[in-house]
């Protein structure tokens, strides 16, 4: 009687372990390696206190702090936080498109040791959309983008801009 060789009878198994072997190491199967890059937080509606953006594709978020201010006196809302603050005038309405050009302003101090500073006169696009305006609990909420340069200085483009924030009236 003839002896089969052991080695001969594993083979199909011994490629079914190489090929699987490949396949995991190819794999995203345990999520993606960035999940503690920084996100945006969840536009919301509730006073929740936060004010976020992405400045040329980086994560800002200032949430919960001393560092935000929303003021509505005196004809306007100003508010604003991480270097950007937004200044728009009466009437305020919801779901309106207010453009980041004449009665509206804005300025950028992204990084305020670089001297480099941006206002409305040098934006090339830009709006803010209230969503929420109550008047009664102090809380406007929305969002914003914009871009800007200035003179000796990077471009700036501020996108997936979100506030929700309680005002001092």
């Amino acid at each position: 009687m003839k002896k089969i060789n052991n080695f001969t009878t594993k083979l199909p198994f011994y490629i079914l372990i190489f090929f699987t072997a490949i396949f995991l190491q190819s794999c995203e199967l345990f999520g993606d390696d960035n999940d503690d890059a920084p996100k945006l937080p969840e536009a919301t509606q509730t006073g929740a206190n936060t004010f976020a953006f992405k400045v040329n594709g980086k994560v800002i978020n200032v949430t919960n702090t001393s560092k935000q201010t929303a003021i509505y006196q005196n004809e306007f809302i100003q508010f604003g936080a991480g270097g950007v603050y937004i200044i728009i005038e009466n009437p305020l309405e919801i779901n309106k498109n207010y453009l980041l050009k004449g009665k509206s302003s804005y300025y950028v101090d992204p990084n305020p040791e670089l001297g480099c500073h941006y206002e409305f006169e040098d934006s090339y696009e830009g709006h803010v959309v209230f969503t929420k305006i109550d008047r009664t609990n102090y809380i406007v909420s929305g969002t914003f983008e914009f871009s800007t340069k200035t003179d000796n200085c990077d471009d700036i483009r501020i996108t997936q801009g979100v506030f929700d924030m309680r005002y001092i009236p």
